[in-house]
């Protein structure tokens, strides 16, 4: 029998167990009369543990987008320095949410939008829905682009058909089993995704010479500056700017926050998480991606045409040093992180649009429960179709990830913490949210049309993240301007 039968069997059988799982809890729920209930859909009860939380949170970060292709990536492209652009900031986001995790849950208000509409109103609550509909969508279609690109091979198909059966899977068990459904596959993703992450390392580690020597003289193609510092101070400084506000205010983080029992399993699954994070997102990357400069050198600074800017790092690992069996095994974890990290982002997308944008308006009419539980789990669906519409688009995940982050940062952090200060009203937060939407966008296009370099610093311009500092900058002038 061809390999490819066996990736086939090992994709399928895969599916019937998440899909199953998504069915076992529905059954669960009927049987208990919840099937429609709204409340048990979208936040588990708020009855999940703190592993469960921790589990979940590292599922969703351990993604074929984020830390595997990215963040392997960014070592690739910087050396050490790569460090700085992902596993710091987030492990330093992690430190900040274990911190505000109790006064977060003291709202008492479950999604953001709901917070927004609570103390500031509808049009704030719509910008920000909006605002968390783009976001993820794009998330959601990173992840489904990346899985395609490196999971295609294997099934002898194209990227553009795997994108379509990842996404037919990830939809039917969040039809099915709602956040719950998230939660519990995430819980299998991520022992999949970490056995599939460590012996990637284990292969690259094998295959390198791992001495201080070797690590000094290496010649990463994006190096700016120094060893520690290769990107180069002011796009580290731009990244810490464009992520951490925005990261700190992350949707996903927030729901799974509010769903837990109680403060303290709150924390413990932030706790869980940052330890994941620290080994899976920070030194299984790091193994990988300084294992492939001395496996595929850069050749005067330009990476073999063959890696496709080192978003094939792992294939070519796969191919070339791990025998079939394990192969086969590996490329069930590269699937397990892939809908991991959709499901989650196309259930902020469902929750967004259905709860936060449909279900107001609908529930003037005061439609029954069964008929709002039938839209969200429909939201659920068309969420991962939207995922999967984005990915049909995407090349470029750099422009992903910091477009997106900046609008959580220009957008979506402001008015959030801003809930903390009593004196801050509706007119200065709609005017801060406003501004940081419109202005983001602008200087975007501004910046891909080389409008906007000529008008900034050379260090600034050289990033191409001046976009995201400009729209911040104008977000907070906003809401001080409409406080006069």
């Amino acid at each position: 029998m061809s390999a490819y039968f066996w990736y086939w069997t090992g994709f399928i059988t895969y599916s019937i167990v998440v899909i199953a799982i998504g069915f076992r809890v529905f059954l669960r729920e009927k049987q208990s009369g919840l099937e429609s209930d709204n409340s048990e859909f979208w936040t588990a009860s708020r009855s999940l543990s703190g592993w469960a939380i921790g589990l979940s949170i590292s599922a969703s970060m351990m993604s074929i987008s984020w830390s595997g292709m990215y963040g392997v990536q960014l070592f690739y492209w910087y050396g050490v320095g790569g460090m700085w652009l992902l596993i710091i900031p987030w492990l330093v986001n992690m430190a900040l949410f274990y911190w505000l995790a109790p006064r977060f849950r003291q709202l008492n208000v479950f999604s953001q939008p709901e917070l927004m509409q609570k103390r500031y109103g509808n049009s704030a609550r719509l910008i920000i829905a909006a605002t968390l509909l783009f976001v993820f969508i794009a998330w959601g279609g990173a992840e489904v682009y990346a899985a395609g690109q490196i999971i295609a091979p294997f099934l002898g198909i194209t990227p553009q058909t795997t994108y379509l059966f990842i996404a037919l899977v990830v939809a039917a068990y969040s039809y099915t089993g709602g956040f719950a459904a998230v939660v519990s596959t995430d819980k299998i993703q991520f022992a999949l995704v970490a056995l599939f992450m460590a012996a990637i390392a284990w292969l690259a580690w094998g295959q390198t010479d791992w001495s201080m020597e070797t690590l000094v003289n290496l010649s990463p193609p994006k190096q700016e500056a120094g060893m520690w510092v290769a990107p180069g101070i002011t796009l580290i400084l731009l990244t810490a700017v464009a992520y951490l506000p925005g990261w700190l205010v992350e949707t996903d983080l927030w729901i799974r926050l509010q769903s837990a029992r109680s403060h303290a399993e709150a924390r413990k699954g932030i706790v869980v998480a940052s330890v994941n994070s620290l080994i899976f997102v920070g030194i299984a990357p790091a193994i990988i991606g300084l294992s492939a400069l001395q496996l595929f050198p850069p050749v005067d600074g330009v990476i073999p045409a063959y890696l496709n800017d080192g978003a094939l790092i792992f294939s070519e690992v796969l191919s070339r040093y791990a025998p079939a069996w394990l192969s086969l095994v590996l490329s069930i974890g590269l699937i397990a992180a892939a809908m991991s990290t959709i499901d989650t982002c196309s259930n902020i997308v469902a929750l967004s649009l259905s709860r936060d944008i449909v279900e107001p308006v609908l529930m003037k009419r005061k439609p029954d429960a069964a008929a709002i539980n039938r839209l969200a789990r429909l939201s659920s669906v068309f969420a991962v179709l939207l995922s999967y519409l984005y990915a049909l688009f995407t090349d470029n995940l750099w422009d992903i990830f910091y477009l997106s982050s900046g609008l959580l940062t220009t957008v979506v952090a402001i008015p959030v913490i801003s809930t903390f200060f009593k004196k801050i009203n509706s007119r200065q937060v709609v005017s801060a949210m406003g501004t940081g939407l419109i202005s983001t966008f602008i200087f975007y296009f501004l910046e891909k049309f080389d409008l906007l370099q000529s008008l900034e610093p050379a260090a600034i311009a050289d990033t191409g993240l001046g976009y995201i500092l400009w729209a911040f900058l104008l977000s907070l002038l906003a809401l001080f301007a409409a406080g006069m």
